[in-house]
């Protein structure tokens, strides 16, 4: 009896510990944090969107749509996530406040071409050296640009997301001189890369000319910044060809999109270095940026109605359209284009 007794006192507590061992292990585990698998450098946010965005640029509505195409304006919003480090992040880029860009085509505030165009650029050229030769620039950003010519704030996009317009500024420096470029693709849905109802992707991209022959093509050098939504952040790569999101497999939709609360998208994120505008940053490490055909981008009146003050510049962004939501993209020109 006392034998059996033990050994029932055994297979008690035996069943005691089991029982506490798989209540240990039934207990919801930790989230991710990718701390050893994400590239060097990126921070990693998880998917809920910022509750409390911020409009960040003036332009919300439009006033005057072209008779018979409906041209309905979205508020640019801003917002900002924490990231599992514990940094915060303005998304989707740090805005900078300065002069708006002078509309060559905008259908939203503007009645389309805007002839007047010449006399507004005339109070607005910045001038950055006395003696230096003064160029003149037509912009066209999906979603919103913010341009820098050595170190210098020229101007930003007057219209920050939709629909698109194209824009000119003028400015006078000496040679050499160094462009630097702020792309965005806005979402509306702070920190998740996506917007609308639907919750979709956007595509991206920007060109440019000016008047001495400087274009936008592949000897542009640029990076990404902010990558999202990413269902795996461990998907991006660091390459000889820069940051890389087209190994990730959500490019069209991703996963964490399909259905709600969507709270498990991932953002990468990456610090924009302090003196990235200035003709002294060494951007070696940048890669070409990448070239995309036209129609690829957009085929919106804003820049089809006024492709040929383009000439021979190219669409740029980096590899990834869809996923890469800030790029940064520098070009020093030592002269005129020959």
């Amino acid at each position: 009896m006392r034998h059996t007794l033990a050994v029932l006192a055994v297979i008690v507590l035996s069943w005691g510990v089991s029982r506490g061992h798989d209540t240990v292990s039934a207990q919801t585990p930790a989230p991710r944090t990718f701390a050893d698998e994400v590239i060097p450098g990126a921070s990693v946010s998880t998917g809920g969107e910022d509750k409390n965005p911020r409009v960040a640029h003036p332009t919300t509505a439009c006033r005057a749509p072209i008779s018979g195409r409906p041209a309905q304006g979205m508020p640019a919003v801003m917002g900002e996530v924490t990231s599992t480090d514990g940094k915060r992040w303005r998304v989707p880029a740090p805005i900078e406040d300065g002069p708006l860009a002078v509309d060559y085509f905008n259908d939203c505030t503007g009645p389309g071409f805007n002839s007047n165009w010449e006399a507004e650029l005339k109070s607005r050229t910045v001038v950055i050296d006395p003696d230096g030769v003064e160029i003149t620039g037509w912009i066209f950003g999906d979603n919103y640009f913010e341009l820098y010519v050595n170190g210098r704030f020229i101007a930003r996009d007057s219209i920050a997301m939709t629909p698109f317009n194209s824009n000119v500024v003028r400015f006078r420096a000496r040679y050499p001189m160094t462009y630097a470029i702020k792309g965005v693709d806005w979402e509306t849905h702070p920190g998740t890369g996506m917007e609308y109802d639907s919750w979709q992707l956007g595509d991206a991209g920007f060109i440019a000319y000016f008047s001495d022959g400087t274009r936008t093509d592949a000897s542009w050098r640029a990076e990404t910044f902010y990558i999202a939504p990413l269902d795996d952040p461990s998907c991006v790569r660091q390459t000889p060809q820069g940051r890389d999101s087209t190994f990730c497999s959500q490019a069209v939709r991703p996963s964490c999109a399909q259905s709600e609360p969507r709270t498990d998208c991932y953002a990468l994120h990456f610090e924009i270095p302090a003196d990235w505008t200035s003709p002294g940053f060494d951007d070696s490490r940048w890669v070409p940026a990448t070239t995309w055909a036209p129609e690829l981008v957009t085929g919106v009146p804003a820049y089809r109605s006024v492709a040929k003050v383009f000439q021979d510049a190219q669409f740029i962004w980096t590899r990834n359209l869809r996923l890469d939501n800030l790029v940064l993209a520098r070009y020093t020109a030592k002269g005129p284009r020959k």
